[in-house]
């Protein structure tokens, strides 16, 4: 697990190529902001930072990414994602959040965002009933939709391909979270915590 240090080692690295790309392409004006689609495969765990593929928790989502800045070498990125995810004997579960994060391309070759933070909603549809203790014995009842929050935390990894998909060239991805959803069922799951990785392939909207 990362401590404090490694956060604040991390930032200061950010920073330091932040600033040099910059320099780098202050002079040209020329450079377009990269905006791109993403499709991804997800396998959700049901844990606290430990993914595993048993169970299997399968689910899709689309990412729109939109480019803030222009620089080719370190890019402020904005990502809407909608997606779903079945979690077996659970729920079903709607995705709509947004993250933010800065990409950074290591010549040309590799693009790493070493921490990405966002948030938004998660539309649950439960797969079980609710306990409720009465004082002598537990009543039970049907739970079928819920409406909460989900924070996001975690990184990705971009490697772009030779190949393209009409016309623009393809990135593959891999993606590691933390996602911590609540409030389930508030006397039985105040929170839960699923930590999804992600395989996919994006594209830019522009050729």
């Amino acid at each position: 697990m990362f401590s404090i240090k490694n956060y604040i080692f991390i930032f200061l690295i950010i920073c330091f190529y932040f600033s040099k790309a910059q320099s780098d392409s202050t002079n040209n004006n020329n450079i377009l902001k990269q905006h791109t689609l993403e499709l991804n495969l997800t396998q959700n765990t049901a844990s606290l930072f430990s993914p595993s593929l048993s169970p299997i928790h399968p689910g899709i989502n689309i990412t729109g990414s939109f480019q803030w800045n222009k620089n080719t070498k370190l890019q402020l990125k904005q990502d809407g994602i909608l997606g779903f995810f079945h979690h077996p004997h659970f729920q079903n579960v709607v995705q709509l959040y947004t993250e933010t994060n800065l990409k950074i391309s290591i010549k040309n070759k590799i693009n790493v965002s070493p921490f990405v933070l966002g948030g938004g909603y998660y539309m649950s549809f439960l797969l079980m009933d609710s306990f409720t203790w009465d004082g002598s014995s537990y009543s039970t009842s049907s739970v079928s939709l819920k409406h909460n929050w989900v924070i996001s935390l975690g990184s990705n990894l971009e490697i772009p391909t030779g190949f393209q998909i009409w016309n623009r060239k393809v990135h593959v991805t891999a993606k590691y979270r933390l996602h911590v959803q609540g409030v389930i069922v508030r006397e039985n799951i105040p929170i839960i915590a699923y930590t999804p990785i992600m395989l996919g392939v994006s594209i830019p909207v522009e050729k």
